[in-house]
């Protein structure tokens, strides 16, 4: 079949050139549409329960990972940026609402309806105060009952950005009844908090953008993202602040950019180190050259397919260029290394490319049939996108394949005949290492064995990574401000959600999550609309504090009882920094610390004389605020769902009056401790619970799953290939044996060096099988037709060692990338690759030798 082949290219190769050509134009123009997407529910099975739940809440929805906006500076500018900028936001394409201020009006007016019933409790005698007296007579009680009395509770932990923020604003009022500079905003901040979202340390103000562009449309996320991207750049400057994002959307993006800068670089310098190490070796420019012809047309062919077939390419099939060069080029390496030994015997031209069919062709379509049905078992995972990078690498192993038996001796034909062939050196290291091997192949075979059983030892040892950040790229901005936001306010932007159907199971989620230590901030309608039942609670609260209310502040001041409130205050903070010492909440301790180092309760307390008119001041803009809120506060009515702003109701319900409630974690969802604590807690919310987060933990709980059963697939599919092509269990086994071992290796490798599979370099292990057996393939071939060993190996010995320095090569690039995930998939390819051609041409050789003195044996004693 093969000759025939061989005898139709050479009576038409000037139609195969001229098909090819017209092919390959048609396919660059679908090769330029293809796109990159990075979305990670693509990569889930669409039977997943968490993808379908993301999806039915984005149908409702219309976007559910926000784009959280940090910006940096002094507190002055932060807030100027916060109420100005983020009007200028909402104008940009893609973007539908922005959130930089808490509902401060909403939240004066109904303040009695939002509070927790056991917060009023604490807070009543504040609320209620007639004088600065009372007013930290109440701060006080509130804060004994709720920290110092329950310090074992775990509360301070969980309430430390809340008790930084009321240690700042206790600061800033003792400074200000000082400075005589209490203003009507400070009561108000009192009894509903800050306007706005600020850390402690007043450093960082954060603003939420939600986009009116869903992640599945990831062209338009990108031109979101961009133009946000490019707003910020322009304004930060003027307002002398610093601007940053982070996000789904935004990790999305910069994955994008990242992934598709890293694979033009990584295919490109393959394609240099291949073409270099061609003419190294070959000595002839025009021969390397024409090897590369077959190698790119069959990758435009791939691509052009894939946009055909599937339209994008993901995170994995993205990576297919550097592969493919890798394992291409080993076709054209064989095919033209007996074209050039012909040529030296004084072949001609016709006899030569002849040869090429008769002599490695077999070897080259087995090869290449082996390497595609690696591939093509992903194609049975449940992981799409595992089935993605199978059908689509597969396809460019036979493009690949097809070019190089049809296009390269078409074009050798033409450009072959031209002079100046020169007599490859043979390697003196290889001639002597296979005398080695086969003179003494059972002391070689046990020395193998035992170096593999000591490197094989630590196989068992391998982790998977449940860090997905440890496959982005190092310092990326988003990542490293996600990092940063958890530092400064106690949660990170890596959120889940769940969608109620009715406002009674909103609140029975809410009520259930806001006791699991693990969550940081719960974002729900719930904060806005507790229940009827709870409201009527808090409405009887509201009305008893309301009597309890003056009218007017007092003129006294009592003097003697507020030296001893601020003196019992010192001792509270003294208190509280002890417990925060001990509970390792260090910035707690340090500003109870600061607070206490500069004075200013010890020396207000000390002199009442002086700051008396201060004080008096002080008392009736602030009380009278206090008082003033209180009395305007409602105590009438229950709030309802029209009731609320509809800057609320956009973000809360749901086009088919479903609520949606986001939970976002206390600490770094990436360390493995934490991950395992707040993913058992989030599940006790429901089944339907889902989001970024859940979908990143599955997508590495299901690849580490399906990675197992494409190699065992692979294994079975490989080996019964084999068996067709050699029809010999013996010589089937001794070609994937030594591929079976260099697995183990590998997973040896690295157990010993800590190197952990992840959800990109976990298809490698399959994928080290089918590249690594086609140089067993070639020996085997080329020993059952000289039926010598040694003169079989110094014949395909310097191909086969060539094709593993291509394929090493070209996958080495990937360890340029700045995303980690082929970085990681680079390294483990080339440990893989590397021991499958030791293997080969150690364990493999000893193996055929053994075999061949039993066959001689056997064949002796039936003489």
């Amino acid at each position: 079949m093969l000759v025939k082949i061989g005898k139709f290219v050479q009576k038409f190769h000037k139609i195969i050139l001229s098909v090819s050509l017209a092919v390959t134009f048609i396919m660059l123009f679908f090769m330029s549409q293809l796109q990159m997407n990075m979305q990670f529910t693509d990569l889930l099975p669409k039977t997943e329960k968490t993808v379908i739940s993301y999806k039915n809440a984005m149908k409702n929805f219309d976007t559910l990972d926000s784009i959280v906006v940090a910006v940096k500076g002094r507190e002055e500018d932060i807030k100027n940026f916060l109420e100005k900028g983020a009007r200028d936001i909402e104008k940009i394409d893609g973007v539908k609402t922005v959130s930089y201020e808490n509902q401060v009006n909403f939240m004066e007016k109904n303040i009695f309806l939002l509070m927790k019933e056991k917060d009023l409790k604490n807070r009543e005698d504040a609320l209620t105060a007639a004088n600065l007296k009372d007013f930290f007579y109440g701060v006080n009680e509130g804060f004994e009952k709720e920290y110092i009395q329950e310090s074992q509770s775990g509360k301070i932990d969980k309430d430390r950005i809340k008790i930084l923020n009321f240690l700042n604003f206790l600061e800033e009022i003792i400074l200000k009844i000082k400075k005589n500079k209490i203003s009507p905003e400070d009561g108000k901040r009192f009894v509903r908090g800050e306007r706005y979202i600020v850390s402690p340390d007043k450093s960082m103000g954060l603003l939420v953008v939600k986009s009116a562009v869903s992640i599945d449309d990831f062209e338009n996320v990108i031109k979101t993202v961009n133009s946000l991207e490019e707003y910020f750049q322009k304004e930060s400057k003027k307002y002398n602040v610093e601007i940053e994002m982070t996000g789904l959307q935004v990790l999305s993006r910069d994955e994008m950019v990242i992934s598709q800068r890293d694979m033009e670089i990584s295919s490109l310098l393959s394609l240099m180190l291949v073409l270099g190490i061609f003419i190294f070796s070959f000595k002839i420019i025009r021969y390397s050259l024409l090897a590369l012809v077959p190698l790119i047309t069959g990758i435009i062919w791939t691509m052009g397919l894939t946009y055909l077939i599937i339209g994008t390419l993901n995170m994995m099939t993205a990576m297919m260029g550097a592969i493919l060069i890798g394992l291409g080029i080993d076709y054209s390496i064989h095919i033209i290394s007996v074209f050039l030994q012909e040529r030296n015997k004084g072949m001609n031209i016709e006899n030569s490319v002849s040869a090429i069919y008769s002599k490695v062709m077999r070897g080259v379509t087995t090869g290449a049939g082996t390497t595609a049905v690696g591939f093509f078992m992903f194609v049975f995972s449940d992981f799409p996108g595992f089935r993605e990078f199978g059908l689509v690498l597969g396809l460019g192993i036979i493009c690949t394949l097809i070019s190089s038996v049809f296009l390269l001796p078409s074009l050798l034909i033409i450009f072959g005949r031209k002079t100046g062939i020169k007599k490859p050196k043979n390697s003196q290291l290889l001639e002597k290492s296979q005398y080695f091997l086969i003179g003494r192949k059972k002391s070689s075979f046990i020395i193998i064995i035992l170096i593999l059983i000591v490197i094989g030892s630590k196989a068992g040892k391998v982790e998977f990574e449940n860090d997905m950040l440890k496959i982005e790229p190092k310092n990326l901005q988003s990542v490293a401000l996600n990092r940063e936001i958890i530092d400064k306010f106690d949660f990170s932007s890596d959120s889940t959600i769940i969608v109620s159907e009715n406002l009674e199971k909103a609140q029975k989620i809410y009520d259930k999550a806001d006791k699991l230590k693990s969550i940081g901030v719960i974002s729900s309608v719930v904060s806005y609309l507790p229940s009827e039942e709870k409201q009527i609670k808090r409405i009887e609260a509201g009305k008893k504090i309301k009597e309890k209310t003056g009218i007017v502040p007092e003129n006294e001041i009592y003097a003697e009882e507020l030296t001893e409130e601020l003196v019992r205050l010192e001792n509270n903070l003294i208190e509280l920094g002890d417990l925060s010492y001990i509970g390792g909440e260090e910035d707690i301790r340090q500003k109870c610390d600061k607070i206490l180092e500069e004075g200013i309760i010890s020396e207000l307390a000390e002199n009442m004389d002086i700051y008396k008119k201060n004080l008096e001041e002080s008392q009736k803009i602030f009380i009278g605020e206090l008082q003033s809120i209180i009395r305007k506060s409602n105590t009438e009515k229950i709030i309802n769902l029209k009731d609320l702003p509809d800057k609320i109701k956009d973000e809360f319900v749901g086009k088919n009056k479903t609520y949606i409630s986001t939970f976002y974690p206390k600490e770094d969802i990436w360390k493995s401790d934490f991950q395992k604590i707040y993913m058992k807690e989030i599940d006790t919310l429901g089944e339907n619970t889902t989001g970024s987060v859940k979908i990143f933990l599955k997508v590495i709980e299901i690849s580490a799953t399906e990675g197992r059963k494409i190699l065992i697939l692979t294994l079975a599919a490989i080996y019964f290939v084999l068996v067709a092509d050699f029809r010999s269990l013996k010589y089937a086994t001794a070609a994937i044996l030594p591929m079976t071992f260099s697995v183990f290796g590998t997973l040896g490798i690295m157990g010993w060096t800590g190197f952990k599979f992840d959800m990109v370099n976990i298809i490698g292990i399959p994928l080290i099988i089918g590249i690594g057996v086609d140089d067993g393939v070639h020996i085997i071939h080329r020993y059952l037709v000289d039926k010598n060993l040694f003169v079989a190996l110094k014949s395909t010995g310097k191909s086969v060692t060539l094709t593993t320095i291509t394929t090493v090569a070209a996958f080495g690039t990937l360890m340029l990338a700045r995303y980690r995930g082929f970085v990681h998939f680079g390294i483990l390819l080339t440990i893989g690759v590397l021991f499958a051609y030791l293997l080969t041409m150690s364990l493999l050789v000893s193996l055929i030798s053994i075999l061949d003195r039993i066959e001689k044996k056997s064949e002796g004693d039936k003489l």
